[in-house]
């Protein structure tokens, strides 16, 4: 019998309190066989933790051990929880753990909790991922990532750091949201010379760390809670992050990553009768005069007027979207300019504006065939609202007491911390932000029953959620106090996921928008229940960055949006994505309804094939320079079709491009067709292999190509 992978090294784990679990791809064809191997009886499994200042390597061999084979979801998947526990002090530790036998990822997550009658001892340093991983034949280890958002034109770009032997990366959040500006929770280690390599991912919706160590011919992955050191009390339960591991092998930059999108599209995307969501959506405003902003000029006449307009021009979208500011304001429902979007928890449709509600709205929109969607933001809480006003005992609050913690969290002087703490709680005048306590089980509960029942009283078929909050984990660390680092903020981010799970659960066809000041919650779990269509704030249409960005995060993510502000094909094609918005005025001169109509027609026909493989045809790193050419491929290998695109920028002198287009055979013809002229192309494919060439004589300006076998 082929013996199963060895997956810890048992001399050292036999003497060395610090040992630690060595994972290889070899035996992932038996996902099963390989958790109850990994996780077996007697091994030290890939996580770690210290108690009261002892390495959990050292005594967890030594706990009580269970293991028992659990109902996972879906025919692909394999599932089974692992309990390790303290006899002495009744602490808890269950691994969770989920293998895919489709795509041969490995998951798990830990749930610590107290089943003794006192405190347990001190809880830090916890790891749910501490393993090294090695290959034979692996040089070294190489890291591949993608930076976080910051509403720039680098969001998401592609970084690579070697870790050969003594390198090391060292990466942590910053302020509580999984994907600002450090970086993505995504990482590609690829072991060097030997074909193969691990994608390590995080499912965590708030403060993550991770840790990559080089030596020779491996590397080691830490990853876990950020500065987390608490107890627990009796009966007390808490989840941590979700660790995911997908082992590949291949040739070439993409075979990772096009691996790991194909294990996202199957198991961590989202779907409502075996369709993701790749919706092409229509703004109900394009900016108003001052005082106005977003939409707290907008009403229901309008709206219906706009709503009637795409369909007087025949082009409807899939969903109409009502963005911030439809809600009272504080004050009441009269707008005055005093109070704009920003201004939230006062969840009340502004009757002033829309006398029915938006049940009219809704209700032409679904005649029309469309669906509605509506912003909300119902973390974030501001002073004199409806929440912080009937339930203040839901709300987290920074105090000006809490400045010798904002001092020790962020290292800060005394005169800047107190900056800090002043322009946190008051960014705008006499307005002290508040933090909806998601962490609080009655809290919950009650957002949930509020915002349900406002959805449905309103015809609202998809749901948007914004959270425009820096340094939440200010509030989080704020209700710990010192003895407790990490209790609250796990126990929120749980809460957000119950929140969501509740509403997907309580309206089966729902759909979730997921934002964050434009991308800055993208992680395993979020991805799971929504899809992030507003993925960045950066320049609200300047298409260079936007080519940059879709350039970049398909790397990993194959759902995601931006938006299109004109139908050009060099703008129009820079907003395509598996999800577009857009934001082409139909009540304003200057457009023309059939151009309008051919951008929603080419991003219909294109946008399924951004959930397929990806490849990125013109390197890697900063491709922001606007001298040069950018290039991708969409391919559909079950179909053998796909479509190229390129951009010619505005300062590029070269009017002609080449590429080497990938997964293409050489005995076969392909034909190519020109998307912006019709042109047809009859070539070998042993012709492709050599290089395709692409020729534009406009810049700026973009080419694209639709490929199929002939």
């Amino acid at each position: 019998m082929k013996r199963a992978i060895v997956i810890f090294l048992a001399l050292a784990a036999a003497i060395c309190a610090d040992a630690q679990a060595t994972l290889s791809r070899k035996g992932t064809e038996d996902p099963d066989r390989w958790i109850r191997t990994v996780f077996g009886r007697g091994t030290v499994p890939p996580f770690s933790f210290t108690l009261d200042g002892a390495p959990s390597a050292g005594f967890i061999r030594s706990w009580k051990y269970s293991i028992s084979k659990t109902a996972a979801q879906g025919g692909d998947a394999v599932q089974y929880s692992i309990i390790y526990k303290d006899p002495k002090s009744g602490l808890k530790v269950r691994a969770v753990v989920t293998g895919y036998t489709d795509t041969g990822a490995i998951e798990w997550l830990l749930r610590f909790s107290n089943e003794g009658s006192g405190n347990t001892g001190r809880i830090s340093d916890v790891n749910v991922a501490d393993f090294t991983l090695r290959d034979k034949g692996a040089s070294a280890y190489r890291l591949r990532r993608l930076r976080g958002s910051n509403a720039d034109i680098h969001d998401f770009e592609v970084v690579e750091e070697s870790l050969g032997e003594g390198e090391r990366v060292s990466l942590a959040t910053r302020g509580g949201r999984s994907s600002d500006i450090i970086s993505m929770p995504f990482f590609n280690l690829t072991a060097v010379g030997a074909g193969c390599g691990a994608v390590y991912s995080i499912g965590w919706t708030g403060n993550w760390r991770a840790v990559f160590s080089g030596a020779k011919g491996q590397c080691r992955v830490e990853s876990g809670l950020k500065d987390a050191c608490f107890y627990l009390e009796p009966g007390e339960d808490v989840r941590t992050p979700l660790a995911s591991v997908l082992f590949w092998k291949g040739s070439g930059l993409m075979a990772g990553h096009n691996a790991f999108r194909r294990h996202v599209m199957a198991h961590h995307s989202h779907k409502v009768d075996g369709k993701p969501w790749t919706p092409l959506c229509a703004g109900l405003d394009y900016g108003d005069p001052a005082p106005c902003n977003e939409y707290t000029c907008l009403t229901d006449l309008l709206a219906r007027g706009i709503v009637q307009r795409h369909r007087q021009l025949g082009i409807m979208p899939d969903v109409f979207w009502l963005d911030a500011g439809w809600y009272e304001p504080p004050t009441g429902p009269v707008f005055n300019g005093q109070f704009g979007w920003p201004a939230v928890g006062t969840w009340v449709v502004d009757r002033e504006r829309y006398p029915d509600g938006f049940v009219n709205m809704s209700n032409l929109m679904h005649s029309y065939g469309a669906g509605f969607m509506v912003w909300f933001e119902p973390e974030r809480v501001t002073l004199g609202s409806k929440f912080a006003t009937e339930h203040p005992g839901y709300m987290l609050r920074l105090k000006p007491d809490d400045l010798p913690l904002v001092k020790e969290v962020y290292k800060l002087s005394d005169s800047l911390a107190e900056d800090f703490i002043e322009a946190y709680r008051l960014r705008l005048p006499d307005r002290e932000r508040m933090v909806f306590n998601l962490a609080d089980d009655e809290a919950r509960e009650y957002l949930c029953k509020y915002i349900g029942d406002l959805m449905e009283i309103n015809g609202i078929d998809f749901y948007r959620q914004d959270f425009n909050l820096d340094f939440v984990d200010l509030y989080w660390a704020a209700a710990d106090g010192r003895d407790r680092r990490g209790v609250t903020e796990m126990k929120y981010i749980e809460g957000l996921y119950k929140y969501w799970d509740y509403l997907l659960e309580r309206f089966p066809g729902l759909r979730i928008d997921n934002c964050a000041s434009g991308g800055r919650r993208i992680d395993l779990e979020t991805i799971s229940r929504s899809v992030p269509l507003w993925r960045t704030d950066y320049g609200y249409g300047e298409p260079l960055g936007y080519q940059c960005q879709t350039y970049a995060i398909n790397m990993f993510l194959p759902q995601s949006g931006t938006a299109c502000y004109n139908t050009d094909f060099y703008t129009s094609r820079s907003g395509y994505s598996s999800a577009m918005v857009a934001h082409i005025p139909v009540l304003q001169g200057g457009y023309d309804a059939a151009a309008i109509r051919r951008v929603y027609d080419e991003f219909k026909a294109v946008r399924g094939y951004f959930l397929k493989d990806f490849y990125p045809l013109s390197g890697i790193g900063d491709v922001t320079a606007p001298d040069r050419w950018l290039a991708y491929q969409l391919d559909d290998p079950g179909t053998h079709t796909g479509y190229v695109f390129a951009f010619r920028r505005p300062c590029c002198s070269e009017a002609s491009y080449k590429v080497d287009l990938c997964n293409i055979e050489p005995s076969v013809r392909y034909l190519l067709v020109n998307c912006n002229t019709g042109d047809r192309l009859d070539v070998m494919g042993a012709d492709l292999a050599r290089g395709f060439t692409m020729t534009l004589e406009e810049a700026p300006g973009s080419i694209l190509y639709r490929y199929e076998r002939n």
